[in-house]
């Protein structure tokens, strides 16, 4: 080798440490950032020796990122579905809880037990009234609650559009840089890092799947179909609430409609899910409480003339031939009960339509009143308990069912949580930094950087000499 070639060998060498040196500092300057992947420098064989700098290389496993977006999208489905229920589980309390709507029809049906034994005590009326009281305010409670989870559902639904919006219009625009950006370069890995972290917030939005084309530009479509991104173009989502429709572009992609193009997962299937399937079902199945409570006690009462409410009230009124839904937020004890609201604590002796008081020891209407919880009562099929049965059986299942979906989401929410922690884990694994390795490299750096300054002086010293000797 001559000295010339020496020197220059020696120079594309050191040039080339310097920039390992910087990526490495880079590296362990970004080891805690989840969305920074390990850079390392790329070069090849010199012309006339030494090393050529190709370029900067990104890690990355496409395969690996495909299967934790994957898992981030279910578990985020079902942690808006678990988070929402749970609050909504909290509200109405369990099985077991004294305040819960099953024990207090029960506390309701055994006071009027003991009344009907003694029907003129007051202080057995006045536990009637405060018990029934307690069961109307446990309904709307619940409708309360179950209200609050549909503001929370359509809360997160426009929350979770304007984030996706917000990633596809950032991976678009990425999109676009790239197309102008050299491979290799480290501002062409920086975008890769922007572009994945944008991807990862929309998996957890909606489940996508991402191709790349030969410039490096991502095509990201729903796993329905729809595509979402394409180079520089997106198709933005928008839900009309008065329809429950999810669109994007001009398709319409709302979970499990016919022909769907969209996702079954992510946080934005979650919340619709309980928009427009679980809180709906709910409310149907808390107002066919109310409705039965309403109508039983109505059709219990043989005081009442036509068109009169009976103990419990749709908001002060009877029934009525149509009932909106809300019907558990409106029920309540009739006044003509309560001595506070100039009612009189007899008329659960005699019927809500009594006008004189009548007999201290009749137990008539009572034991009429009691023969409703032991009567098969028809339901709507719809609210899943089937068509007909006692009270107690039915709402007894309705709790059940409203418990048991809580449970159900938490459950799979714990499962799903730990399968993309471990996926997570692994693409960090793959893509992520390791200190300890980073630390190695920078050692070796070192030592080819002192070996190709000690070619260099050594050459410079031959140089020198020849010079001397002319």
């Amino acid at each position: 080798m001559s000295i010339i070639s020496a020197i220059l060998s020696s120079r594309s060498g050191l040039t080339a440490a310097a920039q390992r040196a910087e990526i490495v500092s880079g590296n362990i300057a970004n080891a805690q950032d989840e969305n920074y992947a390990r850079r390392s420098l790329q070069v090849t064989e010199g012309v006339g020796g030494g090393v050529s700098v190709v370029g900067v290389s990104r890690a990355m496993d496409n395969t690996m990122d495909a299967l934790f977006r994957t898992e981030l999208s279910y578990a985020a489905k079902q942690n808006a579905i678990a988070n929402a229920l749970g609050v909504y589980s909290s509200q109405i309390g369990t099985l077991d809880s004294e305040t819960s709507i099953p024990n207090l029809m029960s506390a309701f049906q055994n006071d009027l037990g003991l009344m009907a034994n003694d029907p003129g005590d007051t202080s057995m009326q006045q536990e009637v009234m405060l018990s029934a009281k307690a069961l109307a305010a446990s309904l709307r409670s619940a409708n309360a609650a179950l209200s609050q989870v549909q503001k929370t559902a359509l809360t997160g639904i426009a929350a979770d559009i304007e984030t996706a919006n917000t990633a596809m219009a950032e991976i678009a625009r990425i999109n676009a840089d790239i197309g102008t950006v050299p491979e290799g370069s480290a501002t062409y890995a920086g975008l890769q890092d922007r572009r994945s972290e944008e991807l990862d917030k929309l998996a957890s939005v909606m489940q996508i799947e991402v191709r790349y084309d030969n410039v490096g530009q991502a095509t990201v479509n729903s796993s329905g179909g729809q595509t979402l991104v394409v180079a520089g173009y997106v198709n933005e989502l928008a839900f009309d609430r008065a329809t429950g429709t999810l669109t994007s572009g001009d398709e319409n992609v709302t979970p499990g409609t016919t022909g769907r193009r969209g996702s079954e997962q992510g946080s934005l299937a979650g919340h619709l899910q309980l928009a427009l399937e679980t809180v709906p079902q709910s409310q149907l199945e808390l107002d066919e409480i109310a409705r039965s409570l309403i109508e039983g006690f109505e059709d219990s009462d043989a005081s009442l003339a036509a068109g009169e409410a009976g103990l419990f009230t749709n908001a002060g009124s009877a029934l009525g031939a149509t009932v909106s839904p809300g019907l558990a937020g409106r029920i309540a004890v009739n006044e003509a009960i309560d001595p506070a609201k100039g009612g009189e604590l007899t008329r659960l002796r005699d019927g809500l339509g009594a006008t004189t008081p009548g007999a201290a020891s009749d137990s008539t209407q009572v034991r009429a009143f009691l023969d409703f919880f032991s009567a098969a009562v028809s339901f709507d099929p719809q609210a899943g308990q089937g068509s007909s049965g006692t009270m107690s059986e039915f709402v007894n299942g309705v709790f059940t069912a409203q418990q048991s979906r809580r449970v159900a989401a938490e459950s799979s929410l714990s499962a799903l949580t730990a399968s993309s922690e471990t996926y997570r884990a692994s693409r960090l694994n793959a893509r992520g930094v390791n200190i300890d390795t980073e630390l190695q490299n920078l050692q070796m750096i070192e030592q080819s950087y002192n070996a190709n300054s000690q070619v260099l002086r050594v050459a410079s010293e031959m140089i020198d000499t020849l010079l001397n000797m002319v």
